[in-house]
């Protein structure tokens, strides 16, 4: 007898008045009933109390402080599993899925793997840059995929990397490879978890019948600040899949991208933040080791 769904939605707020009605809205349409827990990371627009009032079922865990992207989630995942959710679903605060999408994604579950619907644009005219570049393209059968597309034979296909604007977990990954690590606080972290989804040899898909929006066209790069250097450089060392050494050799290969970069560019002020980050990174090295140590183990680890 197959075990009833019991799938909570996970969604990280801060200040997401300009997608909030789109995000929930579509969550509450979906063809297969969701529960629905917010994190809100300490907004200062009227999120939280916008959510009371037009989304009273939503299960609402207002911070007094900005948590960051990985522990927000994994306060809501901790919920949704002492809940017995049976899956937990990720998603953007500014990404919305259409009413089929979870409905699809089910229908590939093997209850061992993440799984990811295809990642458009917020206009829906185009694939979202990011799952082109990394998803798509890193797709293990690229050739067998363009194949399917064109004749609209598709099914799950394997990729290497897909960002965590929507991800599908089954609960057996959760109490194996845990939350997000606590080493990150913004960016990264869910390519950090990916690392550790194939190390362990779960498997990583998307399902091109089912579909998200993610409306990042209006949202500003990803900045080349200390903070974003520094996290790169834990990125890299933490990498269980490469040998201490070879983490060490990927490090210094990164900072050695950020020098060139900042002289072809004459962007000089580049360097004394790559120093601070170096510093602090240098600060973190027992702390890496033993988290490479953690995630090689299989637990639910920092939920």
């Amino acid at each position: 007898m197959q075990q009833k769904q019991n799938i909570y939605v996970i969604i990280v707020t801060y200040n997401a008045m300009r997608w909030i009605d789109k995000c929930l809205g579509s969550v509450e349409d979906s063809t297969i009933p969701l529960h629905t827990i917010v994190i809100d990371n300490g907004s200062t627009d009227e999120t939280v109390t916008y959510i009371r009032a037009h989304f009273p079922k939503v299960i609402l865990q207002a911070q007094t402080k900005n948590l960051g992207f990985g522990q927000g989630n994994n306060l809501g995942i901790t919920y949704a599993m002492q809940e017995g959710a049976t899956h937990v679903l990720l998603l953007n605060q500014d990404a919305w899925i259409e009413a089929n999408m979870v409905e699809e994604l089910l229908q590939y579950d093997d209850g061992d793997s993440l799984l990811s619907p295809i990642h458009l644009t917020g206009e829906g005219d185009a694939l979202d840059r990011n799952f082109k570049l990394h998803a798509l393209m890193r797709a293990y059968h690229f050739g067998q995929l363009v194949d399917d597309w064109a004749t609209g034979n598709t099914h799950k296909y394997a990729t290497y990397e897909i960002n965590a604007a929507c991800w599908l977990l089954p609960a057996k990954i959760i109490r194996e490879i845990g939350g997000f690590n606590p080493m990150f606080f913004h960016y990264a972290e869910d390519i950090n978890y990916l690392h550790r989804l194939h190390y362990h040899q779960k498997g990583v898909y998307f399902v091109p019948k089912a579909k998200a929006y993610h409306d990042r066209a209006n949202i500003a790069e990803k900045p080349l600040n200390e903070q974003y250097m520094y996290q790169q450089m834990v990125l890299r060392m933490i990498n269980i899949n490469d040998s201490w050494c070879i983490a060490n050799w990927k490090k210094w290969r990164f900072v050695l991208s950020i020098i060139h970069v900042a002289i072809r560019k004459r962007q000089f002020d580049y360097l004394p933040m790559l120093l601070a980050a170096l510093r602090r990174i240098c600060q973190k090295t027992k702390e890496a080791k033993t988290n490479r140590h953690t995630q090689q183990l299989l637990a639910s680890h920092w939920i």
